[in-house]
This record gives structure tokens, sequence and C-alpha cells, in this order.
């Protein structure tokens, strides 16, 4: 039998069935599970949970226990590997990669703002604070390089203008690295990366903050901000900035033909990070948004890459985006040919991006949340399995709540079936 109880009621041992309160509208991802402590019961009240339904067959057999020992203490814990996995995820604190990501880059988004406002207020330029900061985001994207296309969307910070210059320098270490160049140049990408829209700073507030779209002449003011940015950094002393970094600022928004500005060179003569850059560029842009646009879900910003801009870019770097991230990276919020939509959490090929694939189903339709989100896997996922994808925000879930969903733990993959078969038919001619 089941009964409801006040949360001040629980005490430990009991066996928590259901909360007064959705998954969406709490930390706490599953809701059934044993309280093993009172940190446990006071976690549940700091969420705002008021009444708990519980197993009450447990808590008359712990009452019994009790009584039986002429004591009336708690009962004893269970140990660890007794604990029902889904109990695991009560931690309601934000996971410690995810705090240590936003400091980085709440760190990085600072040092950027304030290079720009020191050169609209025509004080020196300072390259040390910057090189630290592409150091610290190498090392930890090259520690976590499976984490990098979905912490992008992650950030709690809100100046776009300074966000794009960090999560573009991630992406670019990110392709660099994949792409096999030497360790000893990663950080001289970054640094290209982090520095290539420097020329906004003298830009005109009012035009570059400007919520809605350009007008002619405000869009013939911006687009002067590559060669305004080689101004700044060709007059650096270090050499990495008066070069490499000068460079692609002036080239990243060259096209291929010529189409680009600001002198119409093709791409073919561009320098090889600048090429890179450029497609980096544009899918950081529109997977994080604008004041007068929406963010996109990398499916789509891809689909616009390879419908819209394919024949502007380098069609080398933008094989290079998909291989990295793939058409549905760990994040990704998709809708399943049933209307269930789930978070792809994990595949078991994460490098190709192929094969089996965890996803955790949030909803059972747009409009209608799961009681309790569970993990389903599949043979594997493309666009006979999905048949539309969202941005996070677009369903109302936050940079936290991404996270944490990506690392509730999932089911262990299968074993393929009839893989030796598989193998075989390959083997065979014709």
């Amino acid at each position: 039998m089941h009964k409801t109880i006040p949360v001040d009621k629980l005490t430990v041992g009991m066996e928590v069935i259901s909360l007064d309160k959705s998954w969406l509208e709490t930390n706490i991802l599953f809701h059934r599970f044993k309280i093993r402590s009172g940190d446990e019961i006071r976690k549940l009240k700091e969420n705002g949970i008021r009444m708990v339904t519980v197993n009450i067959e447990d808590e008359r057999d712990q009452i019994s226990q009790q009584k039986g020992t002429g004591k009336h203490s708690d009962p004893p814990l269970q140990e660890e590997n007794d604990i029902a996995p889904e109990f695991q995820t009560l931690e309601i604190k934000t996971p410690h990669a995810i705090r240590e990501w936003n400091a980085l880059q709440e760190k990085t988004v600072a040092v950027v703002a304030k290079s720009f406002d020191n050169i609209r207020k025509k004080l020196s330029f300072d390259v040390l604070p910057l090189k630290e900061q592409v150091a610290q985001t190498l090392e930890m994207t090259l520690k976590n390089p499976s984490n990098n296309s979905f912490l992008l969307t992650l950030s709690e910070v809100d100046d776009e203008s300074y966000v794009h210059s960090a999560n573009t320098m991630v992406l670019t270490i990110s392709l660099a690295a994949r792409s096999g160049v030497p360790r000893e140049e990663l950080a001289k990408w970054g640094l290209a990366a982090l520095l290539h829209d420097i020329g906004k700073s003298l830009i005109p507030l009012d035009v570059l903050k400007k919520p809605g779209k350009l007008t002619p002449s405000e869009w013939d003011i911006m687009k002067k901000h590559p060669q305004l940015g080689h101004s700044i950094l060709s007059k650096s002393k270090d050499e990495v900035i008066s070069g490499l970094c000068a460079t692609v600022c002036i080239e990243h928004h060259e096209r291929k033909n010529g189409a680009g500005y600001p002198y119409g060179i093709d791409i073919k003569e561009l320098n090889p990070v600048s090429r890179s850059l450029m497609v980096l560029d544009i899918y950081e842009a529109l997977t994080a948004g604008r004041i007068y646009a929406s963010p996109l879900s990398p499916a789509k910003t891809l689909a616009y890459i390879l419908e819209t801009e394919i024949h502007r870019l380098d069609p080398k770097a933008i094989a290079e985006l998909v291989r990295m991230i793939g058409v549905y990276p760990v994040g990704s919020l998709v809708e399943l040919a049933d209307g269930r939509i789930a978070m792809v959490s994990e595949y078991k090929n994460p490098d190709t991006h192929a094969g089996q694939v965890n996803l955790l189903v949030l909803f059972s339709s747009r409009s209608k949340p799961v009681d309790e989100p569970f993990h389903i896997t599949l043979p594997l996922i493309d666009r006979n399995t999905v048949t539309q994808t969202f941005h996070p925000r677009e369903l109302g879930i936050s940079p936290s709540e991404v996270f944490r969903y990506i690392e509730t733990p999932g089911p262990e993959f299968p074993e393929e079936p009839q893989a030796e078969e598989k193998v075989r038919d390959q083997a065979l001619p014709g």
C-alpha cells in the first residue's frame, strides 16, 4: 500500500515512490528511491517538496524491526552497492565539471570584455591575460574532448559578444586537435579565434548591440570590424598576435570565389585557420542565437550550413565540423517518430557518433512531460528515427538541466546482434 505524508514525517529507510512536484520543477530527476540520511530529507525540502508518497509496507517493516530490538532508532544504512541506481541522481548540486567550465568561461568573457573596453578607451592592449585564458581552455578542452560540443550551450553568461569569442575559441581548439594540428600550435589557433572579432570594440555600441537587424548603412559600419581588428592586432609586439591573429581577423569574413569582405579574396588564398574559423564562427552564432534571432539546434544549424553556406565555405572545414560534433551531438533534443522527445545522452562510439545510442525520454509529446524520465537505447539515430530537433530553450530546459540529464547514467549498451554474420557478409564478394 502507498501513503502520502508530509516530508517532515520521512525517516531514514523509507521508500519514496513519488513527490508532489514533477522532475521539471526540481533538481531531482528520478522520484523512486530509499531515504539513506537526514541530509537527503533536507535536500527534498530545499527543492520545495512538501508531500511525498511512500511505500507503507516498508514503513511497517521498519516499525516492527524497531520494536523487536526495543529501540526506536533509525534503521541501519544500506551498503553503497545495495542502493538503487536511480537514487544516485538525488545529488542536486551543480556537477563539478559544469561549475569548473562556467568559472573558466566567465573569466574568459571578463578578460575579453576588459580588452574590448580598454581598446574603446584607447588604453593599452594587454596580451598576457588573453594568453592565460587560452592556455587554461586548451587544457580543459583536451581533458574533456567529448563534452565540448554541448558544454557551449550551458553558459549562464548573457553577453553574446564576448561569449561568442570564448565559444568560438573552444570549437577552434577542438577542431584543430581532432584534425591533427600539433599541440604546440593549438594555443595559436585558440588565440586567433579568441581575437577574431576584436575589431568590434571600435564599432559604435548602438550598432553593435542593436536589438534587431541592421540597416544597410549600419551594416556598412559593422563590416569594417575585420579591418579595424587587423589594425589593432598588427601593431602588437607579440609575433603571434601581429601575425596569425591579425591575418585571421581580417580574413574570417572572406568567402569562396571572392564573395566575402573586406577584400573579396577567394578562400583558397586564405590561411587554414581562417578557413576553419569561418565555419565555426557561423556554427556558434546560430546555435547560441542573437538578440534578434532565437538559437537553433545543432542539426538545424548544420542543415543551414550544408544547404545555404556550403558553396561559400571550405567543404573540408565543414566536413571536419560534422565529424567532430555529429549531426545529433550529446545534449541534442530530438523528437522521435512516435512523438516522444528525448535527449541524446551517450553514443557507444562517441568518436564517430554512429551505432547504438542512449537517449533520455523527457516528453511523451511536446506539451506533455513524462511522469519520470527514462532511458531507451536505439540501434542508431538518423533521419528515419528523428522527425525534428529542438534547442533546449524551445522546451524551457535550462543549461544546468542539460548537463544534469546528460550526467544521468544510462543502461549498458547491449551486444549488437549478429555481429559475426555482418562481418562475414561484408567479406563476401558481390
